[in-house]
């Protein structure tokens, strides 16, 4: 990794994955008053050791409903989330100062609210984060153009923190109908984070898992992944 001169984007869920989205063990307002200090002190000098760059984005898409640190799930509130995250960023910060910390929501979309209300603050934010999914035609979700999923949630970012840059931490699109609807919204995305200079890169989710979600699942959405990725790099 440091021979490729990149840096890391490390996740530190507060929760047990095998356990469910209901854990009261990890309600936000547990992580707040320090029953969780003795896993964030480990992380941190996990991560001064590193003694590089990293990035490390904490509780992510806290305004869906589906995990333990959600705003509404386990008593969760979004004061709740701030105290949590302000928690966090004392402990890593102070011990570990090569790392810059990464607030990730969930695109505002079905299944999510507004997240401003969540945001520590930027004093305790070094980059903004969005993720999002298209998940196509399925019983609960619609096809969504990238421009739908993506622009309101960036431009509401922007004002959250106006000085802050962006990184879309999570995106992917599932199959279309048609055969070349998944290139097309690849192409749409590029077009969606190339109108804001303040986008400075994405992780593209590449995995088969609930959708296959990968930039490669077909011909077609190959080519139009590796066209967009050479024109954005040369802007």
């Amino acid at each position: 990794m440091r021979r490729a001169a990149a840096t890391p984007l490390v996740t530190l869920e507060p929760w047990n994955p095998h356990d469910g989205q209901i854990q009261s063990d990890y309600a936000l307002r547990r992580v707040a008053a320090g029953q969780h200090d003795a896993t964030l002190y480990q992380w941190a000098g996990q991560l001064a050791a590193w003694k590089h760059p990293v990035l490390l984005r904490f509780a992510q898409e806290m305004n869906g409903s589906w995990y333990p640190w959600s705003v509404g799930v386990n008593g969760n509130s979004a004061a709740g989330y701030r105290n949590a995250w302000r928690r966090m960023h004392s402990i890593i910060s102070k011990a570990a100062p090569n790392v810059s910390f990464v607030w990730a929501p969930n695109t505002i979309t079905e299944g999510t609210t507004d997240f401003s209300s969540c945001f520590p603050g930027q004093k305790f934010v070094d980059y903004l984060g969005l993720d999002g999914y298209n998940w196509g035609t399925i019983p609960g979700h619609q096809w969504q153009s990238a421009d739908k999923l993506f622009s309101h949630s960036i431009t509401t970012l922007g004002r959250l923190a106006p000085d802050l840059p962006i990184l879309v931490t999570e995106v992917g699109c599932a199959e279309g109908n048609q055969p070349e609807h998944k290139a097309q919204w690849i192409r749409e995305f590029f077009t969606v984070i190339e109108a804001n200079e303040r986008v400075l890169g994405f992780v593209w989710f590449q995995m088969d898992k609930e959708r296959d979600w990968r930039f490669n699942s077909s011909s077609a959405s190959t080519a139009a992944f590796r066209e967009s990725v050479a024109q954005w790099t040369r802007r």
